[in-house]
């Protein structure tokens, strides 16, 4: 035949040298030899185990058989035309590699990989997938075949044959004759033979001898009823090595049905450590269980001091304060009764100002010689009232031990903590009542130091030390806050800013003791003639500022002008003499004319105080906006 010349046949093989196609097909250059590709391509098209599919040079599907539509879901009529890429996952896409394998096969003739491919419906399989590139006689690139097959099986296969050998327990396979066909590393490992010493051995080969009758008879019953269990539940098990040693197994037994016939999956596990650690466990245990309970109680305690600590730490006054240790207290002492006293303001006596429990306890109100823990400083138990120093400050007399704790920070006496019916003595793992009363008692006295401490500090900080009044850094803090307060009230609220006329004469005159003494009495003044919901504070020097809740400002204007007058007709204590005192000015603004401003309702005081003085002193006026251009 003219087309079968020997130069012809010799440029053929030179292309396929170049692009190698897979042994497993005909070559077309022999089907066409023979005179026609028809046979080849029936065969591509109806192959069901091979995906074969013609790409064109830019990659997208340009023929497809029923392999391919088997394996990608993709019928021949949704893939034609569609770039190959569909069959790679998002990730690979991403990273462009079906661009990278197109120019790899086109460059070296053919690219063979094992990967994973995406289906129509978005699942994934494992395959080895063989691209070759096709060129006409002339080197024209004219597209390439895209061979892939199906491994995810084989796959599969590989990780399960991996997981059987490296499974850390000893796995057996035993075939229905009760002989050993399989087996994996550890195996070898847990009883030291090596696989050809155990191939087709009975399994019996590594049970202990007085141990194999009953294993046959466990084997019977399991071939009788075939399912996944543990064997010998309730026995224990041993397995024998090579040298004779036997040690203690657990073992689990599954069906497997094979093309061979039912057989016996055995996992073998050597429970020798563990047998060991329970055994150490046990003996452990033992010995800790009169612990037990006290650990418990223990941490029930110190849960609830660590939260009757943090409480106190959050309480912002002493009346706080009290109501806590009462709660906490009934908590941590259940079953008995308790009370805290106080040592009051005046050092006289002490009042009780938390209680729990249900048993009447001591007087509100007692002295400190009533106590013996105070007189004495220290604690005070009594363990039997028939025979025990008792307290004169209980209701009646206790019928059971009790104990006082004083409360003593630094020298400085607080109080006294009772405990009414303490339990009898414990064991000697367990904390004493008088150890943790001390404990409670300890931290209720700090708690209470420190916010007797921060409640003179707050004082100090916003109370001038000379007038007893508020000074102007409470006046700043506060009034924003009354303000916004009547705002949600709509009520009235108005201010008044009062300057002592003339003052700096009358302290060149008397000296600065004078005007001290002038203005402690103007403080005092101020204290006893405002309501408790006022507020009065010395602004500057000679300036003090009244601020006025609920007040209308006609009724503003007549309180401050009582004051005014008031203040004129005082008589000032000066060592033997009695000094006359100075007139006053005063201004007087009301917040709804100023929006609730703090700044601007001063400032409006501040304009008709300036306006009260220009008038001549010694007077009374209300802020007018035609005081702003007055001035």
């Amino acid at each position: 035949m003219p087309d079968m010349k020997p130069p012809k046949k010799k440029r053929a093989a030179k292309g396929v040298n170049k692009a190698p196609t897979s042994p497993t097909l005909p070559r077309r250059a022999k089907s066409t030899a023979e005179g026609s590709d028809e046979p080849v391509r029936l065969l591509i098209e109806n192959a069901k185990d091979y995906a074969i599919c013609k790409l064109d040079p830019r990659g997208r599907v340009a023929s497809w058989n029923i392999g391919a539509e088997r394996l990608t879901g993709y019928r021949q009529d949704e893939i034609l035309g569609k770039h190959f890429s569909c069959f790679y996952p998002a990730e690979d896409i991403q990273r462009r590699r079906p661009d990278f394998v197109l120019k790899t096969a086109a460059a070296e003739g053919r690219h063979e990989e094992q990967t994973w491919r995406v289906r129509k419906d978005g699942s994934r399989f494992f395959t080895n997938v063989l691209i070759t590139a096709m060129r006409h006689k002339n080197g024209t690139l004219t597209g390439f075949s895209l061979i892939t097959r199906d491994l995810t099986d084989v796959r599969f296969a590989e990780i399960a044959r991996g997981l059987y050998e490296s499974f850390p327990d000893a796995i057996a396979v035993i075939d229905r004759h009760g002989r050993i066909s399989e087996m994996n590393a550890q195996v070898e490992s847990i009883f030291g033979y090596s696989r050809s010493e155990l191939q087709d051995k009975p399994v019996e080969f590594l049970i202990p001898e007085r141990f194999r009758e009953r294993h046959v008879k466990h084997i019977t019953s399991y071939i009788a009823d075939p399912r996944m269990r543990p064997m010998g539940v309730g026995l224990e098990l041993f397995g024998q090595r090579k040298d004779k040693s036997e040690f203690p197994v657990d073992i689990m037994l599954s069906p497997m049905t094979t093309e061979s016939g039912s057989m016996v999956i055995a996992i073998v596990r050597d429970v020798t450590a563990p047998k060991l650690a329970t055994e150490s466990v046990r003996k452990t245990n033992e010995e800790l269980l009169a612990l037990v309970a006290e650990l418990q109680r223990r941490d029930s305690e110190m849960q609830a001091l660590i939260s009757m600590d943090d409480l106190l730490q959050s309480c912002t006054t002493q009346e706080e304060a009290y109501k806590v240790v009462g709660l906490a207290a009934g908590e941590l002492f259940d079953g008995q009764a308790g009370c805290l006293a106080v040592l009051h303001e005046s050092g006289q006596y002490l009042e009780m100002v938390a209680r729990w429990g249900e048993r009447p306890l001591g007087e509100p109100i007692f002295s400190l010689e009533d106590c013996w823990a105070l007189r004495r400083g220290q604690l005070h138990e009594v363990t039997d009232p028939q025979s025990g120093l008792l307290c004169r400050h209980f209701v009646s007399q206790p019928e059971t031990s009790y104990l006082c704790v004083p409360l003593t920070v630094q020298g400085e006496m607080l109080g006294v903590f009772c405990l009414v019916g303490a339990p009898a003595k414990r064991s000697k793992h367990q904390v004493s009542q008088l150890q943790l009363a001390a404990t409670v008692s300890e931290a209720i006295k700090l708690s209470l130091s420190n916010l007797k401490l921060r409640e003179e500090l707050r004082a100090e900080a916003i109370h001038d030390p000379l007038t007893g009044l508020f000074n102007r850094r409470y006046l700043e803090e506060t009034l924003p806050r009354e303000l916004h307060r009547a705002r949600r009230a709509h009520s009235p609220l108005c201010v008044a800013m009062l300057d002592l006329d003339n003052f700096k004469h009358f302290n060149d005159t008397y000296g600065h003791d004078g005007g001290d003494s002038l203005l402690r009495e103007l403080g005092r003044l101020l204290r006893g003639q405002l309501r408790k919901s006022d507020i009065s504070c010395r602004y500057g020097g000679e300036e003090f500022v009244l601020v006025l809740p609920d007040s209308s400002l006609a009724d503003a204007e007549q309180r401050v002008e009582q004051i005014r007058a008031q203040i004129k007709d005082l008589q000032i204590p000066h060592g033997e003499q009695r000094l006359s005192a100075l007139t006053v000015s005063a201004g007087v603004a009301q917040a709804e004319d100023h929006n609730g401003d703090p700044r601007e309702l001063l400032r409006a005081a501040d304009t008709a105080l300036y306006a009260a003085k220009n008038a001549g002193r010694d007077r009374v006026i209300v802020y007018q906006a035609t005081h702003d251009r007055e001035l």
